[in-house]
């Protein structure tokens, strides 16, 4: 089971037990201490499905962004802010609709074939104006790194609590 099935696990329970047999908030407790800026707001809007950390996230990914944009030079017209928002919303939301997330194409006979509309990736593609739209896949490409960078560092701390 990865980072996201416990943390998704832990958040959802009604059970935080601690104790030989429990150990639910194990994840919570490493996501928290990530050292990823982001990682917990992250987790908790996109796994959890707490909607009431949306705005701070937001708030906190815009920031982001704006820096990136300035350190990037990024043209005037592209506004920091709404890359933000669209990026945020679309990593949120980006499974694939047409095959589900499972990234096969779906109907009789077509098991092992590829979902044509996501390629096969089980995401859908960044759908935004031409004009923003490789500075919103961009941003995109960060919030996967830093989910990924901020799973492989509570797994860290997960082993390390361990005793093996």
């Amino acid at each position: 089971m990865n980072v996201i099935e416990k943390y998704t696990r832990a958040v959802n329970s009604s059970n935080l037990r601690d104790d030989e047999q429990h150990h639910a908030t194990d994840v919570l407790a490493a996501t928290a201490l990530c050292e990823t800026r982001l990682a917990t707001k992250l987790f908790r809007v996109k796994y959890a499905g707490d909607a009431t950390t949306y705005a701070a996230l937001l708030a906190e990914w815009t920031e982001i962004v704006t820096f990136k944009s300035l350190l990037r030079t990024w043209p005037i017209e592209v506004s920091p802010k709404k890359v933000a928002r669209l990026s945020l919303d679309h990593w949120l939301n980006d499974v694939c609709p047409v095959c589900t997330g499972t990234g096969l194409q779906l109907g009789v006979g077509h098991t092992d074939a590829a979902c044509k509309a996501c390629n096969g990736t089980a995401k859908r593609p960044v759908q935004v104006k031409h004009s923003v739209q490789d500075y919103v896949r961009d941003m995109v490409e960060s919030l996967e790194a830093m989910t990924i960078q901020a799973g492989g560092e509570a797994m860290r701390k997960l082993a390390r609590a361990m005793d093996f």
